[in-house]
């Protein structure tokens, strides 16, 4: 039997989830001459905190419930909605003695203006006994009673957020994806395929015809956009690739994401596709899929790095290198055709050692010892390249700096 879960119903606020204090400094100028008579009060003028409306109530004879020479003392809701708060009065002495502090230290519910008081639940707080009418006297300044009223209440996110939904841009050009009547493209895909290996076969399949808009293409494959022209009556051929995987990348460009399953069975097909096309971020997408699942070998090692070399995956060619680098020393001299791996790459290598042993870079160049991810993160938010090798991406950053630093 299946259930279904709600979403969870807060009562009352979260610990450390409150928002920060709102002072609100109370001047009652003559204290020592307000009357006394007991339940008789002065009230503040309104004033607006959290959305609602608050008045400070004091009564220098006391209420009906306060000790003779107390002072009675309460903050009420003038709102007719009610609110969680958390309360506390201070006032200072004006020569540096104690302070008098009295609150609450949790949020309590006041309830809307005019409601009745159900329990020890109103639409005002305060105390009966705040404090000695006496003792008030000496904490004047220049003739005004100065309380300071300090409130806090639950952080708006804690309350159920209006809905809003989101921009539907992405899913309104996903509806257009293969809609044969507003497409202005059209491509044929199949005939011949590329093995892996160099070899050429016949596709087992016939070739399949896709239809596509132009401007997807434009932004997010350039290099297709380029083989194309809108309104062109004969299809655009595409050969080498395989319909499916071509399908995947037209997907992609209408802001689609690919199913993990298919991008870690189809990693290097797409990999070679979305190179081919100018869709660099699909092509490290499915590279870092294929770096989590490929399982590096010292026999085949510099098959690899090799593949990674010719299709500048240097996120692969970091992952070969970290591996060789920690594998043993005599077995790799052993296994490892050391000739056949691009000599540019020792560079790699080195970097990898230093890395592994804890070196940083000796001349201070921090950019020399950032892993792939990192220099991809910079370059990206410098707004340049982020396809090509580790020297590549160096190179890049260190013109942009210095190319910033001769405007500046």
């Amino acid at each position: 039997m299946m259930s279904t879960r709600l979403e969870p119903i807060q009562i009352g606020a979260p610990t450390g989830r409150l928002s920060d204090w709102v002072i609100a400094p109370m001047h009652f100028n003559g204290f020592a001459g307000l009357p006394t008579t007991r339940n008789e009060s002065v009230k503040s003028p309104k004033f607006s905190c959290f959305g609602h409306q608050w008045r400070l109530l004091i009564y220098p004879g006391g209420d009906r419930e306060s000790s003779d020479g107390c002072v009675a003392l309460g903050l009420q809701n003038t709102t007719k909605e009610s609110i969680e708060v958390e309360t506390k009065f201070i006032i200072k002495h004006p020569h540096g003695g104690g302070d008098i502090r009295k609150g609450w230290d949790k949020v309590a519910r006041l309830s809307p203006k005019g409601s009745a008081v159900v329990g020890d639940v109103g639409s005002a707080r305060g105390y009966n006994n705040f404090a000695l009418r006496s003792t008030l006297l000496d904490y004047l300044f220049d003739g005004a009673l100065i309380v300071e009223v300090h409130m806090r209440t639950n952080k708006p996110g804690q309350q159920s957020a209006p809905f809003v939904p989101e921009n539907p841009a992405f899913q309104n050009m996903l509806k257009d994806f293969g809609n044969e009547e507003t497409a202005d493209v059209k491509f044929e895909v199949g005939g011949t395929v590329e093995s892996a290996k160099g070899r050429r076969k016949r596709a087992k399949t016939p070739t399949n015809t896709f239809y596509a808009h132009h401007y997807a293409l434009r932004w997010n494959a350039p290099t297709l956009a380029d083989m194309c022209k809108p309104g062109e009556v004969s299809p655009t051929t595409i050969t080498n690739v395989r319909p499916e995987i071509f399908k995947h990348l037209l997907y992609y460009c209408y802001g689609g994401k690919i199913v993990e399953g298919d991008l870690q069975s189809d990693a290097k097909d797409i990999i070679e596709a979305a190179d081919r096309f100018g869709i660099v971020s699909l092509k490290l997408e499915a590279e870092a899929c294929y770096v989590d699942t490929v399982e590096v070998t010292l026999d085949n090692i510099v098959e690899i790095v090799t593949y990674a070399d010719s299709k500048n995956l240097a996120l692969l060619k970091e992952h070969c290198m970290d591996f060789l680098s920690s594998a043993n020393k005599i077995e790799a001299a052993e296994k490892v055709s050391f000739d056949d791996i691009p000599s540019h790459l020792m560079k790699d290598l080195m970097v990898a050692f230093a890395r592994r042993e804890g070196e940083g870079s000796g001349n201070g160049d921090t950019l020399s010892s950032m892993r792939v991810s990192q220099l991809r993160k910079l370059a990206h938010e410098k707004g340049l390249s982020v396809d090509g090798s580790r020297e590549m991406l160096i190179d890049a950053i260190k013109d942009d700096e210095e190319g910033g630093e001769t405007e500046s």
